[in-house]
Formats: C-alpha cells, structure tokens, sequence
C-alpha cells in the first residue's frame, strides 16, 4: 500500500507556533504559520491550495482556527477555501476576489507537475484540494489586534508589494509576521503595487514598531529585524536615484529593476546585505495630485 501523501509539514518555532510548507514537492511555494491562544488559534496565509491545510492544521491544535491572509496573491491565499471565512486588509478584498475561479482539477494538475516522483501517481481530485469559490471576507485595519485569549498579534500595514500588505506583530514571542510585505526580494513590479515612495511611508511605519520583535517570518524567508532597517536605505537610494538600477526580466515579462546588484542567476544582492526590490521606474513616485478648484460662480450655479 502506497505511504500518504505528505501534504505539508510543520515545525515549532516559538511556544505554540508553527511554521507549515508543503513537504510533498521539491520546493513549497510559500511558508504559512499556526499561532495558538487559549481560546482559538491564528493560520496566517494558507500557501497555494495543494492539500487540505485546514484538515492538517487540526492536527496540530484542538483549537477553534480563524484565518488571517497577509495580502491577496494566490501562493499565499489558496488553502483559503477549505475555510468558509478569511480576515483581509480592506484594500486587497477586491484582488481577492479576482482569484476566484480556479477549479481543483487546475491545482491537482500543478500538484502532479511539481510532486515528487514517488507521489506523482497518487495525487486525485480528493478533498485535499477545493475549488476557489466565494467565501466571506472580514476586513482588517491598521492597529486592529487578533485576541487569541492569552496573546495578542497587532496588524500593521505595510503596503507596497500589494496596496493592502500587512505584518502581524506577536510581542510575547518576539517575532513579525511579515508575509511578502520585506523580504530578500520584494517585488514592486505589478501593476497592483504601490509606488516606492508610498512603500517608503510603509517601512517607516513599520519602523516604529521594530522595538516589538526580533525576528520577522516571513512568507518566503525568514530574517532578523535588522531587515527593517536595510529596507529604509536601500528603498531611500532608489528615490534619490543613487540605488544599482539593475536591470532585469520581470515575471511579467517586462523589464524591472532591482535596487541592489545581484549575484548571477540569483536574486542575492552582490555585497552580502539581503533586502532588495524590484520595481518599475514610471512606479517609483507619482504625479502630484490635481484637486478640484471649486469657485463662487460654481456654487452658484449648484445652488
């Protein structure tokens, strides 16, 4: 009889917290993580959809689970819908939703592509894989806390890689949830992105609340918070237009820029230090608004 396929796998980081990647593939798309409380336990993103996670994640805690998505791209909102609800920053709700759509006979097929050979064979449209169906949204905000009974997560938003980004912060363990929001490679290339100057406003908020944690988890790397501080400088060279500019091919095709050198064939930067970002030059600032001049006769003509 043919071993279970290991859908994910899970390893303690702190005191009941875990950190879970799909073990069945060469490489997990993303990281995910469980945070357990008295009353209910945290997932914070879901990867992308291939196995249960829900189901796995009762292994883990007898806890109710609640759901909370640090942004809207699919490697990190795909096991959403074995859940009938998520919590999501108001601003990536509609990007959300326009994920909505893929069928589980698409996922099994991914599955299958990027398995293991030994569990290639095995891997059916079971229930380890839902399709991606509406489910109900509660909107987040900046400063809003996830009260887990005897420990709290406080959600700070750090736009940029998309509008509605957000870290979640666990002071009692020291460490920052941080999804795609600062990492090794921070892509601001998508249309869906904030300009860089509007991301810089992000990381000095996040700034203020680097005395909160140690460590930040991310949903691809894990760093020190010393990441925070590499972020400011390197995005403040590209606005003052002093950063590399070194140009590459975007996952969209396109041409995009990373503020620090790379090493060859890798996202790495050349001189050791370890944030970098991509991003479009016509992205970097924005056009300064044009606000509407409302005169005298205007309101007369109203009235």
């Amino acid at each position: 009889m043919a071993a279970a396929i290991p859908y994910f796998s899970a390893e303690k980081i702190a005191d009941r917290s875990w950190m879970i990647k799909n073990a069945f593939v060469e490489q997990s798309y993303s990281i995910c993580y469980l945070v357990e409380g008295k009353d209910y336990a945290l997932l914070i993103d879901s990867i992308i959809g291939l196995g249960n996670l829900k189901a796995f994640c009762e292994t883990l805690t007898d806890k109710p689970i609640k759901l909370v998505n640090t942004h809207a791209h699919s490697d990190h909102i795909g096991g959403n819908f074995h859940f009938d609800h998520c919590y999501l920053h108001h601003r990536d709700i509609g990007f959300f939703q326009s994920n909505i759509g893929v069928k589980k006979e698409q996922l099994v097929e991914m599955a299958r592509n990027t398995a293991l050979s030994e569990y290639k064979e095995q891997i059916v449209p079971d229930g380890n894989f839902a399709d991606w169906n509406p489910i109900k949204i509660f909107p987040v905000y900046d400063g809003d806390v996830f009260d887990l009974g005897d420990r709290q997560l406080e959600v700070v938003e750090v736009g940029g890689h998309t509008a509605g980004s957000i870290v979640l912060i666990d002071a009692g363990t020291r460490i920052a949830y941080t999804g795609d929001a600062c990492n090794g490679n921070t892509l601001l290339e998508f249309p869906n992105c904030l300009p860089v100057i509007d991301y810089m406003r992000s990381l000095l908020h996040l700034k203020e609340h680097q005395p909160k944690f140690d460590m930040m988890y991310g949903g691809h790397e894990i760093f020190d918070a010393s990441l925070v501080d590499e972020a400011i400088e390197t995005v403040a060279r590209v606005l003052a237009g002093t950063d590399d500019r070194c140009e590459r091919t975007g996952l969209m095709g396109g041409t995009v820029y990373y503020a620090a050198e790379k090493v060859k064939d890798g996202y790495e930067r050349a001189d050791g230090k370890h944030f970098n970002m991509s991003y479009v030059p016509s992205r970097v600032s924005v056009p300064e608004e044009k606000r509407q001049v409302i005169r005298a006769e205007d309101r007369e003509q109203d009235s």
